[in-house]
């Protein structure tokens, strides 16, 4: 696939959820100047955010976020860094607050953005995924925390040569969604695999 075709498909996905995304490589330098503008009007509204997170009242940091994401969305911000960052938080007070489909919505719109805006391969979208496994688990959705497990290990070995410790972190929580199927043998041999994965590094140390 072209990358000219990579990226519209990655819109269409975007798209999906709602999300207006651009890629950053072909933004204009200018985007970055209106970007800060943009960030700094909705900027207080992610402050309050952040203060009732740090005192535990997860409830109105909720609020605080969601705010912050109307502001930006107001200015023509979605698909930014900023608005990928204010969904991820909201995910994660939607998380403390056990409302686990809101928090689920709003990883996978953060993924939609942050897909399109830096790649399917980016750490950082890897690493939103694997929390997203997790909290399918954490949902009971264990067949869907199987599935991304399986996405994610297979970018792994594609990307790097086998052996890596985060290879062995793929498999042990893979192992985790095969569990919670009933699924013990292939569990074990999951296990065991991040097992010698973790030993053969120790030898290397």
């Amino acid at each position: 696939m072209s990358q000219r075709h990579r990226l519209a498909f990655l819109g269409l996905l975007a798209a999906a959820f709602g999300v207006a995304c651009t890629a950053g490589s072909d933004a204009p330098q200018a985007q970055a100047t209106t970007d800060a503008r943009k960030s700094s009007a909705a900027a207080p509204f992610a402050t309050k955010a952040r203060t009732a997170s740090s005192a535990g009242d997860f409830t109105e940091a909720a609020k605080g976020y969601e705010d912050y994401l109307a502001a930006l969305a107001k200015d023509g911000a979605r698909g930014s860094a900023d608005y990928a960052n204010g969904l991820t938080q909201l995910a994660g007070c939607h998380y403390r607050l056990r409302d686990f489909p809101q928090a689920i919505r709003c990883y996978r719109e953060a993924l939609a953005c942050e897909t399109v805006r830096l790649g399917p391969d980016h750490e950082d979208v890897t690493g939103l995924w694997s929390i997203l496994a997790s909290v399918e688990l954490r949902q009971g959705n264990a067949p869907e925390a199987e599935r991304i497990q399986r996405k994610l290990l297979a970018t792994e070995y594609r990307l790097h040569t086998r052996g890596r410790r985060e290879a062995a972190t793929i498999l042990t929580n893979l192992a985790e969604a095969l569990e919670a199927q009933g699924r013990e043998h292939e569990a074990a041999q999951c296990r065991q695999e991040a097992k010698d994965i973790r030993h053969k590094l120790c030898e290397e140390c």
